[in-house]
C-alpha cells in the first residue's frame, strides 16, 4: 500500500465530509477517479466487499474498470468514496467505496453486462443519490449510470 497516494486522497475527500469518523447519515458520498482510487490501493477490501464469491481483487477490478472507460461510448468512470473512517485507523486500509458511476451513451443492456462482470448486485440510470457535491456534468446525449455491490 502506498500511504503517500492514501493521505493524499484522504486529503481530498476531508472537505467533502469523510474523515477519521463515521459518515454522517444523509452524506451526499464524493466521486473520485479511477487513478485516485486505485493508484497505491492493494486493500481488497476497499472496494465490492459484497461480491458473491470469490473477490477478484483491487488489481482486476481497476483492470475491469478501465477497459470500460476506455471505450469510445464511454466519457468517465468514477468511484463513489463510501467511508474514510478505517484508512485513519490502520497501515492496511484504504477508503471503501461500493458504487461505480459510468457516464456513457451505453444503453442498459450494455450496462447489465458490465454489472456482472463486475459482480455488481444493482445498477440504476442516474446518479447515486443525495448527489455528490462534485458531479460531473454530463455530456449532451450521455447519461450516468451507477453500479452498486451492496
Amino acid at each position: 500500500m502506498d500511504l503517500h497516494r492514501r493521505t493524499v486522497l484522504l486529503e481530498r475527500l476531508r472537505p467533502f465530509g469523510l474523515d477519521a469518523t463515521p459518515p454522517r447519515a444523509g452524506l451526499a458520498l464524493p466521486l473520485v477517479s479511477l487513478a485516485d482510487f486505485f493508484t497505491g490501493n492493494d486493500d481488497a477490501r476497499s472496494i465490492g466487499p459484497q461480491i458473491g464469491g470469490a473477490h477478484p481483487g483491487v488489481t482486476t477490478l481497476h483492470a475491469m474498470l478501465q477497459r470500460i472507460a476506455a471505450r469510445p461510448d464511454v466519457s468517465d468512470v468514477l468511484i463513489q468514496a463510501q467511508d474514510a473512517q478505517w484508512a485513519y485507523d490502520s497501515d492496511d486500509e484504504w477508503v471503501t467505496a461500493s458504487c461505480v458511476v459510468v457516464v456513457t451513451t451505453a444503453d442498459a443492456a450494455q450496462l447489465a453486462e458490465w454489472k456482472q462482470q463486475l459482480g455488481c448486485a444493482a445498477m440504476a440510470k442516474g446518479f447515486p443519490q443525495p448527489l455528490a457535491p462534485n458531479a460531473p456534468d454530463v455530456p449532451e446525449d450521455h447519461a450516468a449510470w451507477h453500479l452498486v455491490w451492496t
